[in-house]
């Protein structure tokens, strides 16, 4: 009876993570597609560091390195199969304090803040951004791998079935205007059988990408005109004004 219940909760869980997926609202001011984006993440919290240890040994206390290459190769994939052939350029900064940190940037109700301020308001030396046509911002990543069953498959092979889970905040900003362009969460998950593999972490974020983006301007948007190229420097600080004081979301 365990072992039932054990299973219809995991079942559930599937379920209702397959079918959430994203939820993303976006502005309907955003009807332009970016030439360059430049994604800025928080520290990922991943509580199966035992798998990273085993799979991906040379990035040992340095996921978030891993993390950004494989998020930025997943964008550029698919900006390459965009119908006009429109190169996207992805810059990817991170920054290694997490929520609890006192320097920072993380989600609130009004948007991203750095240090209990609007990051569009924030000193450039505090908040060092490239320039971009628009900006992605993740927060409160979490990633871990639940165990839903085991035993001896077929040839007697022994199983290790689970899946491995992605969770995160994410909100889009107009590199220009400084206007919050859409919001979202995330739930990705990859199933694996004999336990987790560097392919599975590697499907894991080509999921994600795909939820972060789907149904935006950035990759799925073949009749919207592309903006024309930021000022593009990895190294250059962006300066920006002040937030408008009147928000589309408020």
């Amino acid at each position: 009876m365990k072992c039932l219940v054990s299973t219809l909760a995991v079942l559930f869980l599937l379920v209702l993570m397959g079918c959430g997926g994203t939820n993303t609202t976006l502005t309907k001011e955003w009807t332009w597609r970016p030439a360059t984006i430049a994604v800025i993440f928080t520290n990922p919290v991943v509580a199966n560091g035992d798998d990273v240890e085993d799979d991906l040994p040379e990035y040992v206390n340095r996921f978030h390195e891993w993390m950004s290459l494989e998020l930025k190769k997943n964008i550029e994939l698919k900006a390459e199969k965009l119908s006009n052939n429109t190169r996207l350029r992805v810059a990817m900064k991170y920054y290694p304090l997490g929520i609890s940190g006192n320097v920072n940037f993380y989600m609130s109700g009004s948007g991203v803040l750095f240090n209990e301020r609007d990051v569009f308001s924030v000193d450039d030396g505090d908040l060092a951004l490239p320039d971009a046509d628009a900006y992605l911002f993740i927060d409160a990543i979490n990633i871990n791998s639940v165990l839903t069953g085991g035993g001896l498959g077929l040839l007697g092979l022994l199983l290790h079935e689970g899946i491995l889970t992605m969770k995160a905040s994410y909100s889009f900003y107009d590199g220009k205007t400084h206007e919050r362009l859409g919001v979202g969460t995330l739930d990705a998950l990859e199933e694996y059988a004999f336990g987790v593999s560097r392919s599975n972490w590697e499907s894991l974020m080509e999921t994600a990408v795909k939820k972060i983006f789907d149904g935006t301007p950035v990759l799925e948007c073949d009749n919207c005109s592309v903006r024309s190229e930021a000022n593009w420097n990895d190294s250059k600080g962006t300066s920006r004004k002040e937030a408008p004081k009147k928000s589309v979301w408020d």
